[in-house]
């Protein structure tokens, strides 16, 4: 064949291949981009749905209606659609597997992504699926109306309205109507950022936005350059409150350690300006002279983590708490901390502390560490010093001086502790000197010494306290006190007696055993003994503390008079009170005897309508069933004297039974039914009455719960009506409240009245 034929067929040749490429490659391109999407899908458990892929020869490839979600329940939820996507492929570097951008330019519009995780846990794309986003990272991209959430557990990241456009040889631009970011620590969010990007070698940089009136980020860069590996890093450098910052963040998800690399520094920052521009509902001040931290390593693996931390502020103020310099220094390594310094410098007060501790592998013994370390201060106002940790500096004053050190090795401790103070105030209770002295001697702390004294109260302890094994203890404390009125004062009773109470304690601690007699002396009473016998072991819990709990109480003659003025209870005006108590057993189902007379009570308290009580009662308690007897019940109004007597008796404390039968008539003078009984009053009454005649009363009830109830039973028949049957009625106990209508009447028959010749009588005889 001559060579013009043969270049012609060749030239023919050649012409019907382009004609081919360019009649088959948009079918070509649109499908192979359709499978290669659906198959790499597949492999992460997504489903893609696409609605139409347009690839024009030599024209970026357009794809409308892109829709991702996936199906694993295992894996995170991910939910993104695009309206748009349009893409310049490289497909000479596709096909021929060349180093370059195998995308040349994306452009997206109206995204709208959800990408959450619940369980830390989970996964979420494998090595090769990050590895093929690495290498479809182009190299210009524009986002258009994006919305785009974000959230790990409880962190959440919420972008609305996002336009993003970056590229290797021009500036771009980045605006959002709104940034919200949302965690444990931090809740914050910012409206209308603008600010310049730039794409370079697969980093995103960002530059010149202001996210708060004096916060402005110079730069962030976000390094995508090894997304491949599974690692991310950031960095940004900003102006924040008359101060500056800067940061370093880089992670790891690769191998299971996940590790986190975190370097960052801040000096001069303005800690009034900070607290304002987050939303602090409490306003700080002070300066933040200097910061440096880093992190290395991974919460979940703490035996790997290395950090690092030193701080300097001076003014601090939050919340009327001043102090004029903090500073800490920290370090960590190797699962010990080492404790440079902590020094809090406030007014004429100081606190210097520094040591080391190091922390076992084992969660379970991070409470017990080994620690050593000195502390030393010097707290000429104690007010001061303690209203800087939240306590009312009203409560406190006065000068103290601590100085001790502490070694802790394999749970043996070794150490001392000498604390001297003078001219006290705690919780409002002032105390003329304080001294004390703590030893630490292997497993043991002795207590060599604890005084406090004030004029010519005191109180003295000294024993030993076991750290280890079952954490017996012992010891003897001795107190006494002239009068009570000051410490009353200081937990809100205001005695208005003149006269002192006095109070002389001695209790012995024998193996956690207390045992014990309080005696206490009222003006004008017997004293009042009080004798104790209970285990309050370390770690037994409050069950075993009342297996064998003794507890007696005597008070032969109790003045009322003085004793309700001394307490302000406001209930007897005068009257004797004698009796004694005895409880056992354990604190859900105690045995207790209670004998209780009272002679001459005269009440104040009006919801009973009463002036006058006297009576006998003695009641107890055995494996819980309770049973008693009102021996007598004298209760007296201006006009009105009643009797009665009756017996208590129920199956445990929860349901107890008070049954009265007076021995004068006593009438039901309330013509309607109430909802409750806030005030019983008894009336005077004569002649014949038309009322139901009460044959007893019942109240029934909790014995140390607020709900009771009063039954009322009658005779049967009215005595001058015997044909009319009077049912029984009940009234919930509601006394002290508003009346409101809910007075029970009862009424009895008048107190003789003397006649008038027996009055002047008895008048002329005195």
């Amino acid at each position: 064949m001559p060579l013009r034929t043969r270049l012609l067929l060749v030239g023919l040749l050649a012409l019907l291949v382009v004609i081919m490429v360019v009649w088959f490659s948009p079918v070509a391109v649109s499908n192979g981009l359709r499978l290669w999407i659906w198959w790499k899908g597949r492999q992460e458990g997504l489903t893609v749905s696409i609605d139409k892929i347009y690839a024009p020869f030599l024209r970026p490839a357009v794809i409308r209606g892109l829709h991702m979600t996936n199906t694993r329940a295992d894996a995170f939820h991910i939910d993104c659609t695009a309206t748009s996507a349009t893409l310049d492929l490289n497909l000479i570097r596709i096909l021929l597997y060349r180093r370059g951008y195998a995308i040349r330019t994306l452009s997206i519009e109206g995204l709208h992504g959800e990408i959450r995780r619940d369980n830390p846990a989970v996964q979420g794309l494998t090595r090769p699926a990050w590895q093929a986003l690495h290498k479809l990272l182009p190299r210009k991209f524009s986002l258009h109306s994006s919305q785009i959430r974000v959230q790990d557990g409880p962190t959440l990241i919420l972008l609305r309205n996002c336009d993003l456009s970056a590229s290797d040889i021009e500036a771009g631009r980045f605006s959002a109507g709104e940034v919200m970011i949302a965690s444990p620590w931090v809740r914050q969010t910012f409206s209308q950022l603008r600010g310049a990007t730039r794409w370079e070698t697969d980093r995103l940089i960002l530059a010149g936005l202001t996210l708060a009136h004096g916060l402005d980020l110079e730069s962030i860069s976000v390094d995508l350059s090894r997304l491949g590996s599974q690692r991310v890093g950031l960095e940004f450098d900003a102006d924040a409150f008359g101060g500056r910052i800067r940061g370093n963040i880089s992670h790891e998800w690769h191998s299971p350690r996940q590790n986190w690399k975190v370097a960052g520094g801040a000096n001069d920052i303005s800690l009034a300006q900070t607290s304002e521009a987050i939303g602090l509902t409490d306003h700080f001040g002070g300066l933040l002279r200097a910061c440096n931290f880093t992190f290395r390593g991974n919460l979940n693996a703490p035996a790997d983590v290395t950090a690092s931390l030193w701080t300097e502020m001076a003014g601090l103020t939050w919340r009327g708490r001043t102090a004029e310099a903090i500073m800490l220094g920290a370090s960590l390594y190797n699962q010990q901390i080492q404790l440079q310094q902590v020094y809090i410098k406030q007014k004429t007060n100081q606190l210097t502390l520094s040591g080391q501790a190091s922390f076992s592998s084992k969660s379970s013994e991070w409470l017990s560490p080994d620690f050593g370390g000195d502390i030393s201060a010097t707290i000429n106002n104690l007010g001061d010093f303690t209203s800087l940790f939240g306590a009312n500096s009203g409560n406190f004053s006065g000068k103290l001086m601590v100085k001790g050190t502490l070694t802790t090795r394999a749970r043996r401790l070794a150490g001392n502790l000498t604390i001297e103070g003078a001219s006290l105030t705690l919780f409002k209770t002032a105390i003329d000197s304080l001294s004390a002295k703590l030893k630490l001697e292997g497993t043991q702390l002795a207590i060599e010494q604890f005084d406090l004294k004030h004029k010519n109260d005191y109180l003295n302890a000294q024993g030993k306290i076991d750290m280890s094994g079952e954490h017996n203890y012992g010891g003897t404390v001795n107190a006494a006190i002239d009068d009570l009125t000051p410490y009353l004062a200081a937990v809100e009773i205001n005695p208005i007696q003149t006269k002192p109470a006095s109070v002389n304690a001695h209790i012995t601690i024998d193996s956690g055993v207390w045992d014990g007699s309080v005696l206490t002396q009222i003006p004008n009473s017997a004293p009042i003994a009080l004798s104790v016998h209970f285990p309050l072991r370390i770690g037994d819990g409050w069950n075993a503390f009342g297996t064998s709990s003794v507890l007696s109480l005597s008070f032969p003659l109790v003045s009322l008079a003085d004793a309700q003025r001394y307490l302000n209870l406001g209930i007897f005006r005068d009257g004797i009170l004698s009796g004694g108590m005895h409880i056992s057993g354990t604190l859900l189902r105690p045995d207790f005897l209670v004998d209780v007379q009272l002679v001459n009570g005269q009440l104040e308290n009006a919801s009973l309508g009463l002036t006058e009580l006297s009576g006998h009662v003695y009641f107890g308690a055995d494996h819980g069933v309770v049973a008693g007897m009102i021996d007598f019940l004298r209760a007296s109004t201006k006009d009105v004297d009643l009797s009665f007597t009756g017996d208590i008796a129920g199956p445990d404390l929860s349901d107890v039974r008070i049954t009265v039968t007076g021995t004068s008539p006593v009438f039901d003078l309330t013509p309607r039914q109430i909802d409750c009984a806030s005030r019983i009053d008894l009336v005077p009454t004569g002649g014949m009455i038309l009322a139901p005649l009460i044959d007893k009363m019942e109240v029934r009830g909790g014995l140390f719960g607020p709900r009771w109830t009063l039954t009322l039973q009658p005779v049967g028949r009215l005595p001058a009506i015997e044909a009319i049957d009077i049912a029984m009625r009940s009234f919930p106990l509601c006394l002290g409240a508003l009346s409101d209508g809910k007075t029970l009447t009862l009424g009895a028959y008048s107190r003789p009245q003397p006649s008038p010749v027996r009055a002047r009588r008895k008048a002329k005889t005195r």
